[in-house]
C-alpha cells in the first residue's frame, strides 16, 4: 500500500450540530466518505489503506462493525482551534507504517468522485516536482468582487469592477473534495519547521502544488442549507 487515507470526522460543530452525523438517504454524512475511501482501494487494487480518525463514539462503533482503522482523537486534537495538519500528523503517526502519499478526506463531504482522485495520483505519479494536489473550483458568482462587508443596516459603497462574471478577474477556491500529497515533504515540515513557521495556507503539504479545476458537485456540509441540497442531488443521482 502507498497512499494512506485520512478521513477526518470531528464530533463537535458550531455551525451545524452534529453535521457529520446527519442522514442522508438513510445514510450518516461520514459513511459516504469512508465508502468512497475504501472503494478508492478496490480501484487501486490495494494501494489506499483507510483510516478514521475521530472523537465520537458512533463513529468509533461504526469503524469497528466494518473492520475500519480507528484512531481515537484526545480532546486537544477535537477543538475548534485544532489545525488539520496535526490530526494528519496523529494519525500517521498511530498508524505506524511508511506510505508514499498521504490523502485527507474530510467527513463533512458527501458527494464524492472517484475519477477525481485518480487524476490526481496519476498527476503526482508524472510530475515528480510537485508535491501536493488541490481540487479547486471557479468561484463563478460568488466572485470577490461582487461581495461586500456583512453589514445588515446598509449596503457598504463598494468600487465597480463589471456587471458581467465573465469581464471579472477570476477566482478559484478549495471545494474540499480532494488534498493529496507526498509524505516527505509534509513530515519534514512538522518535525523540522512546525505549524509555527507555517506561512500559506498549504505550505505544509507542498512547496509546490497542482491546483486541479473541476466542475462536479461537490457539497461541504456546514449548514442546514448544505444538508438540503446534498439531500436533492444525492435522491437525483440515486435516481439515474
Amino acid at each position: 500500500m502507498n497512499i494512506l487515507s485520512i478521513v477526518t470526522v470531528r464530533k463537535g460543530s458550531k455551525g451545524l450540530k452534529n453535521k457529520c452525523t446527519r442522514k442522508i438517504k438513510d445514510k450518516s454524512v461520514f459513511e459516504y466518505t469512508i465508502e468512497y475511501s475504501l472503494a478508492l482501494n478496490r480501484e487501486l487494487k490495494g494501494k489506499v489503506f483507510t483510516v478514521v480518525s475521530s472523537d465520537s463514539d458512533e463513529i468509533k462503533n461504526y469503524c469497528i462493525k466494518n473492520d475500519i482503522l480507528f484512531i481515537k482523537r484526545s480532546p486537544q486534537l477535537a477543538c475548534d482551534f485544532t489545525q488539520i495538519e496535526e490530526v494528519i500528523y496523529d494519525a500517521y503517526c498511530k498508524v505506524g507504517h511508511y506510505f508514499d502519499y498521504i490523502s485527507l478526506l474530510y467527513g463533512n463531504v458527501p458527494t464524492r468522485y472517484k475519477q477525481e482522485f485518480l487524476r490526481a495520483y496519476n498527476f503526482l505519479i508524472n510530475n515528480k516536482d510537485y508535491q501536493a494536489v488541490l481540487s479547486v473550483q471557479n468561484v463563478e458568482k460568488y466572485n470577490p468582487s461582487w461581495m461586500f462587508p456583512l453589514n445588515e443596516e446598509i449596503l457598504p459603497i463598494k468600487r465597480y469592477e463589471g456587471y458581467r462574471r465573465q469581464d471579472l478577474k477570476q477566482f478559484m477556491i478549495h471545494d474540499g473534495h480532494t488534498i493529496l500529497f507526498r509524505t516527505k515533504h509534509f513530515l519534514e515540515f512538522m518535525q523540522k519547521k512546525g505549524l509555527t513557521q507555517k506561512k500559506g495556507l498549504y505550505d505544509t503539504f507542498g512547496g509546490k502544488i497542482k491546483p486541479m479545476l473541476n466542475e462536479r458537485v461537490i457539497i461541504e456540509i456546514d449548514t442546514e442549507k448544505d444538508i438540503e441540497l446534498a439531500k436533492a442531488f444525492i435522491s437525483y443521482k440515486y435516481k439515474k
